[in-house]
């Protein structure tokens, strides 16, 4: 834990970028509820994703990454709110046949979250679950972790950007076939209108994974990602389109080293 604390220095970018998506690296997939207004009552927001991405690879296993999922306001109290979010991310190749689903990945996450005395800042203790599945292969032991700890989120305005930053911290409390111990890191999006229907893009994400190096003999790990995209809203919810790089931890379980894609896409966001 002594070199996470160094490596906090390092990470400047945060989870809470665009909160209703869940972070993309398989190793590390926490999210974050995306912020809502104060509203005093029971169940009263909610948000939907839908994401589609081609992976440019050379592994046969990896040609599509598909996710969707929600996160729920279950109460409200104006300064304190409780959430839950849900995701399945669907990892697709050819391997076997044209359309060949390898991998189903769940996420779960609780979340209780303070609107602080900053402008429109959010502090949220989280209980964060992933649990992996392979499809069509063998698999004798499962894979899952949980973890808990804190989420930070909070949008800046800076000139024509709108920019929501947040970072995060997870202790491991319970895994199977995973070394993982905590986690660090986050992300950054930056959104600028060039047309009344149109809005560019740009984003960033880093997360620092610390391992047990008795179980796997490996050091901790690091993954990133860079995006360019642009946004359309529509009448009730927004597409985007998007260009993005990634080295990605543990993208298969079996492989102790990180794989990099580049991955062209589309969301719908609701």
């Amino acid at each position: 834990m002594p070199r996470l604390v160094t490596y906090v220095a390092i990470i400047t970018l945060g989870i809470g970028a665009w909160p209703s998506r869940v972070h993309a690296q398989t190793s590390s997939a926490a999210s974050t509820a995306r912020q809502t207004p104060a509203t005093l009552g029971f169940l009263t927001n909610y948000h939907f994703h839908l994401n589609a991405l081609r992976l440019v690879s050379n592994d046969d296993n990896f040609v599509w990454d598909t996710d969707f999922g929600g996160d729920l306001d279950f109460a409200d109290l104006q300064y304190f709110r409780i959430n839950l979010l849900v995701n399945f991310e669907a990892i697709i190749g050819e391997e076997i046949r044209a359309i060949d689903p390898n991998q189903g990945n769940y996420t779960i996450d609780a979340s209780a979250w303070w609107r602080t005395v900053m402008p429109d800042a959010e502090l949220g203790f989280t209980f964060h679950h992933v649990s992996r599945h392979l499809t069509d292969r063998d698999k004798e032991s499962a894979i899952t972790w949980n973890m808990l700890g804190f989420q930070y989120t909070s949008p800046l305005r800076i000139r024509s950007w709108d920019v929501d930053i947040g970072y995060r911290a997870l202790k491991t409390v319970q895994r199977s076939f995973v070394d993982y111990t905590a986690e660090i890191g986050g992300s950054i999006q930056a959104l600028r209108a060039v047309h009344p229907r149109v809005s560019l893009i740009l984003g960033g994400e880093m997360t620092l994974v610390s391992v047990d190096k008795s179980e796997r003999g490996r050091d901790h790990q690091l993954g990133g990602r860079v995006e360019i995209g642009a946004r359309f809203p529509g009448a009730d919810g927004v597409g985007e389109v998007f260009l993005s790089r990634e080295r990605r931890i543990d993208a298969d379980p079996f492989d102790l080293e990180p794989t990099t894609f580049t991955m062209l896409g589309f969301r719908f966001l609701h």
